[in-house]
């Protein structure tokens, strides 16, 4: 019993500390919030239908940097057209088939969802499956070819137009990729000043900050090349720099793990640190740090810290960055069975989702059938928690709307007021979707939850039935996937534990094998995504159905070995 309420409490904590605000995390949010209330205007204004779902896909493309929204919003207005063009010409084949568009539905879900969890992909797979699924089921309620036909392109519009619109945004307000990176290579360094000063690992930040790893850094090093700018002769620094702040961090965080007493020169790095990173915030390259030779007895991480505070004021890199294979599928995308068996298990309960609300003539829960498709995952435990999130989510997202139509609808006499409700309400989203996985879904579902209700055929409404629907069919969606997912081919969150900790332990070995110091900082970087991987799913794991939860002695055995893993990692 005691276990269990101690569990409850941490569980609290860590989505309280979620809760709480970092660096960028307002900006990101106040820009989120605004795109949404200026593409529910338009939509209002031009009647163009169904703007929650114009809205909602603002929450999943818009990122924290210009350059990486606008390539994202480039890809799906592409990808949608080409999907729209194939949805026109199979609206002809199907319309007066109800066979053929099951058939059509299940084969082209199946593919899809299989590409989605098996490929580069990635969850673009699952939207481009509910996509063709959601205007296939469509058609039975539109019979007429030329009013099918128009609906698909109307469902053009509902991307294309908020699409446009972030376009807009990202060259008006948005964040610059390069001072963005410059910015997070700054905080790492101002970590490990903390550290080096103090003579522990003191932040939790700091913990967390050296478990991400590099990988959006590198992502942003990318944008910064691939959009000029920066100079030419200046890039190779920018992938040299991630790595080599990361490193300070890291060693500084190893040094600390032995609890040392902070010395003379300690104190001295810190503080070169601390200029690094000020002058990174200034838009300026390292130099002139003062660095002064550690002496003998200096420990090897201290010397680490220092030699990369040499690299990073130095204009010339020879060392080679590792470059990691990658390929459109995963390795094991056509040996293992459990890719296809979750395509079939998503397909099967939206189909079913289909059949009951078709035969019952009730098509206000077809969110059972969108439920569906956006919760499934790899695997039964995270399937699970993003079924928990999507229920909390909405639920405060109703209960936000009683109390706006009670307390705020008597007073609004304007659009404007309308959109600044909308705005509110995104705000508070956006800045849980900004958050970690442990939350950020609840956002999306309080924004989508609130839309969905109060932009319907153009402005607010007090019918409960919209509200009463959408919670039916989410609550219907949920038990369909929780059923398929726990007694048809099960699959436990355990064995992907495993698989990343084998992941960081062998990234640690190459580590250990690393001819240079660059090298060796990668693979540290890539066992901490690693870790930090397995730390949320191993988090998980108790939410996963009696019948397929890991035993108490397994999950202990599996927390022993992720902090085996870690000390590894830090020492």
């Amino acid at each position: 019993m005691d276990h269990s309420v101690n569990k409850t409490e941490t569980l609290w904590q860590r989505v309280w500390h979620d809760l709480q605000p970092y660096e960028g995390r307002w900006s990101q949010t106040w820009r989120i919030a605004l795109l949404c209330m200026v593409t529910a205007a338009v939509s209002i204004t031009y009647g163009i239908p169904e703007a929650s779902i114009s809205c909602y896909v603002l929450f999943f493309v818009m990122k924290s940097d210009a350059a990486e929204s606008s390539v994202m919003a480039l890809a799906l207005v592409v990808l949608v057209s080409l999907i729209v063009a194939a949805l026109i010409g199979l609206i002809q084949i199907t319309i007066d088939s109800p066979v053929t568009r099951i058939i059509w539905l299940l084969g082209s879900s199946v593919v899809f969802m299989f590409l989605g969890v098996s490929s580069a992909l990635g969850p673009l797979g699952g939207i481009i499956a509910l996509v063709i699924a959601f205007v296939l089921t469509l058609l039975s309620y539109i019979p007429i070819g030329e009013l099918a036909t128009r609906a698909v392109l109307y469902a053009w519009l509902m991307v294309a137009m908020p699409m446009g619109l972030l376009l807009i945004a990202s060259l008006l307000i948005g964040r610059n990729p390069r001072t963005l990176l410059l910015q997070e290579m700054a905080t790492r360094l101002e970590y490990a000043a903390e550290i080096l000063q103090q003579g522990s690992a003191c932040s939790e930040q700091a913990h967390e900050n050296v478990l991400t790893g590099i990988a959006q850094q590198q992502k942003r090093v990318r944008w910064v090349a691939l959009f000029h700018l920066a100079p030419r002769y200046w890039q190779p620094w920018y992938a040299h720099a991630v790595l080599q702040s990361y490193g300070v961090l890291l060693a500084a965080y190893r040094w600390a793990q032995s609890q040392p007493q902070p010395t003379e020169h300690t104190h001295r790095l810190a503080q070169s640190c601390r200029q690094a990173a000020q002058q990174l915030r200034q838009q300026q390259r390292p130099h002139q740090l003062g660095l002064a030779e550690l002496g003998p007895f200096a420990s090897a991480h201290l010397n680490t810290v220092h030699n990369l505070l040499q690299q990073l004021a130095d204009t010339a890199n020879p060392e080679r960055i590792p470059k990691e294979k990658t390929s459109f599928f995963v390795a094991d995308a056509f040996s293992n069975p459990a890719y296809v068996r979750i395509a079939l298990q998503t397909t099967l309960a939206a189909l079913l989702c289909y059949l009951f609300y078709s035969a019952a003539q009730w098509d206000g829960i077809h969110t059972a059938l969108i439920t569906c498709y956006i919760v499934g995952l790899s695997n039964t435990g995270e399937t699970l928690h993003k079924m928990l999130l999507r229920i909390i989510g909405c639920l405060i997202g109703v209960a936000i709307t009683l109390v706006y139509w009670y307390v705020f609808i008597p007073h609004i006499t304007s659009i404007g007021a309308l959109m600044l409700a909308v705005f509110l309400v995104c705000l508070l989203a956006a800045w849980v979707v900004l958050g970690s996985e442990r939350i950020s879904y609840a956002g999306l579902q309080i924004a989508f939850a609130f839309l969905l209700i109060n932009l319907t055929a153009g402005g607010p409404s007090v019918d409960m039935d919209m509200a009463r629907d959408r919670i039916i069919g989410i609550l219907l969606g949920n038990i369909m996937m929780y059923g398929f997912f726990t007694y048809l081919w099960p699959n436990s969150i355990m064995q992907f534990v495993q698989k990343n900790l084998n992941q960081a332990n062998e990234a640690l070995q190459q580590q250990d094998q690393a001819l240079t110091l660059t090298a060796a900082i990668w693979h540290a970087a890539n066992a901490a995504q690693a870790l930090e991987t397995a730390r949320y799913q191993l988090d998980l794991a108790h939410l996963e159905p009696k019948s397929l939860r890991a035993t108490p002695e397994e999950l202990q055995a599996q927390r022993a070995q992720w902090q085996a893993t870690q000390h590894r990692l830090f020492s």
